[in-house]
């Protein structure tokens, strides 16, 4: 029963088709809708080559961590040598010392200063005994204010503790304020000196 409604309903679509049957009415006038594309003239090629923008290799700057003078200008690479480094370190104790007088310091002060720049004048002997830099004038004149500093703290301390026994006379002149202060006096002005050259020689 089934096959023979199904050959039916077949046989109605293909006659319907057949005999003109079907959608009878106007269709509407679509050609003012395309209009542009009569009008539009054709594009001919393409807007860009894409053998010409890609086949060639791009050429990109180097990683700036790869240009030497990124490397070398940009980041200022610290070129100072050591031993310049060691005189730098040095200096503004040296300074100190030269305030220390000029404000007429204890002598606990002056002395803890002396201290400091023998420390560092000794290192510097160590490290660079077997170096150029031990020829140089800074590094003579750092080893002779230190000689100077042990001198005159030295003296100092002295004073203090035989100043008591000594008269101002024979041996015990060397303890007297006017002695020492000329020790420091001479000891400032070779200070003064060996400040000015170590700041030419940094």
């Amino acid at each position: 029963m089934k096959k023979k409604t199904i050959y039916f309903i077949l046989f109605f679509i293909c006659t319907t088709i057949c005999s003109g049957s079907g959608y009878k009415g106007s269709l509407p006038n679509i050609d003012n809708e395309f209009e542009y594309i009569r009008t539009t003239p054709k594009i001919t090629r393409p807007i860009f080559n894409t053998m010409d923008e890609f086949s060639s290799q791009p050429k990109y700057k180097k990683v700036p961590r790869e240009n030497k003078a990124y490397i070398d200008v940009i980041l200022k690479k610290d070129k100072t040598s050591d031993y310049i480094n060691d005189l730098n370190d040095v200096l503004p104790i040296l300074e100190k010392m030269k305030k220390c007088i000029e404000n007429h310091g204890s002598i606990q002060k002056f002395n803890a200063i002396a201290s400091s720049i023998i420390d560092h004048a000794d290192y510097m002997s160590s490290k660079y005994a077997e170096k150029p830099e031990r020829y140089y004038i800074s590094f003579s004149k750092l080893q002779n204010i230190a000689a100077q500093s042990r001198a005159v703290a030295t003296l100092r301390c002295e004073s203090q503790i035989y100043i008591k026994y000594l008269t101002y006379q024979g041996e015990g002149q060397v303890y007297s304020k006017e002695s020492i202060q000329e020790q420091i006096d001479i000891y400032e002005t070779e200070l003064e000196n060996t400040i000015k050259i170590i700041k030419e020689s940094t």
